[in-house]
């Protein structure tokens, strides 16, 4: 599941969907901080980043913060929940 901004997105067509929606064409990314941790003994990872966008070389970032539910498959991770939110303060 992603949470873009109040929208809630299941599966990978959809959130694939919303993405490929989004009005611009480039961001970069300048990460300020992140943080992890255990989410429970299963070895799953709580991840937390804060950061800005760069949308389409415009010369004002957009702070951002994100939150990743990262979980074990083989010998690699996958996204089972992303919160994401533009801070606007």
């Amino acid at each position: 599941m992603l949470t873009f901004e109040t929208s809630q997105l299941q599966g990978a067509k959809d959130i694939v969907e919303k993405l490929v929606s989004l009005p611009f064409q480039k961001v970069a990314h300048r990460i300020s901080t992140l943080d992890a941790q255990p989410g429970s003994p299963n070895g799953d990872i709580l991840v937390m980043v804060t950061g800005e966008l760069i949308i389409d070389d415009e010369q004002n970032a957009q702070r951002y913060s994100q939150v990743f539910h990262l979980i074990p498959d083989g010998n690699s991770y996958y996204v089972f929940n992303d919160i994401f939110r533009l801070n606007y303060s």
